[in-house]
């Protein structure tokens, strides 16, 4: 009986705590069991929401909610960092049916903008189990349970979104068209291209860096070469000349994965792997 009246006064001590926003608040609290019946708020002014953003609903922190009154959920602002050790990363997405049976597609992650005063998506990509006419749910067993990927985009003045690809069971679909489910053949083949034709486009050459600095310490002539995901290699850009070791600045090329320097004729930097549309990389040492 002890026990069970001090787990209702921690209850009731936590429950005080959340609600109520500055004087004197307990610093720390210890529990073996945290049952939160409605909301839960971890926020610096005790609101759920960020000011001025109730409507789009921005947490100020983390806002928890029960089915109580409309869905529940969990909002999160800011970065959501999950961590592991000696496991791996793991989201799941678990849905049934009313009546305890399997929902087709249990779930999505989707990409919106807040347009016309609500969010609205603009990228999809979804799971789902196969057709009742590929693999009847009566054969679904804890061993032998497939399922596909589609992924979907709105397109300029397209009200629902279009299958752009579909992938599962070794073989991909990929092609324009399809609002919703439709319109995008389920594959038969490893590979199935649909409204459209294949084409292959060569990595360009890259133009001649620019020479941001040099410490004057003599004359060099500086190039780039472009590598592919598949490591072949395009030609030598034109050269630039610096009156030193420099610091040189180029655009990127489309199709290219990663970039060599040329110092006078030798490679020495790369494969360089830099972020942005504009890459800088500063000549320090010479070998």
């Amino acid at each position: 009986m002890l026990d069970r009246i001090v787990t209702i006064a921690l209850s009731v001590a936590v429950t005080l705590g959340l609600m109520k926003v500055g004087g004197e608040q307990p610093k720390e609290l210890t529990v073996e069991r945290l049952i939160v019946t409605k909301e839960l708020i971890v926020s610096d002014t005790g609101m759920p929401w960020e000011k001025g953003y109730e409507s789009h609903q921005i947490p100020r922190g983390i806002y928890a909610r029960s089915l109580w009154d409309g869905p529940g959920g969990l909002w999160v602002r800011s970065r959501l960092i999950k961590g592991e050790l000696d496991d791996p990363f793991d989201d799941r997405f678990h849905a049934l049916e009313k009546d305890g049976s399997m929902r087709g597609s249990p779930g999505h992650i989707s990409w919106n903008i807040w347009i016309d005063g609500a969010w609205r998506q603009m990228a999809i990509i979804q799971g789902e189990g196969l057709e009742p006419s590929e693999m009847p749910p009566k054969e679904l067993t804890g061993g032998n349970h497939p399922g596909r990927l589609r992924f979907q985009t709105f397109r300029p003045r397209h009200s629902e979104p279009l299958t752009d690809a579909l992938i599962g069971q070794g073989m991909m679909s990929i092609g324009g068209g399809g609002y919703g489910g439709g319109g995008l053949p389920y594959p038969s083949d490893v590979l199935q291209l649909w409204g459209g034709d294949m084409q292959r486009s060569a990595i360009p050459t890259p133009a001649a860096p620019t020479v941001v600095s040099d410490d004057g310490s003599g004359e060099h002539q500086y190039a780039i070469i472009a590598i592919g995901v598949q490591g072949r290699r395009t030609a030598g850009s034109r050269t630039t000349k610096a009156g030193g070791l420099a610091k040189l600045r180029w655009d990127s090329v489309p199709g290219g994965d990663a970039y060599v320097v040329l110092r006078d004729g030798k490679e020495v930097a790369g494969p360089l792997r830099i972020e942005g549309s504009q890459k800088e990389w500063t000549d320090k040492l010479v070998p």
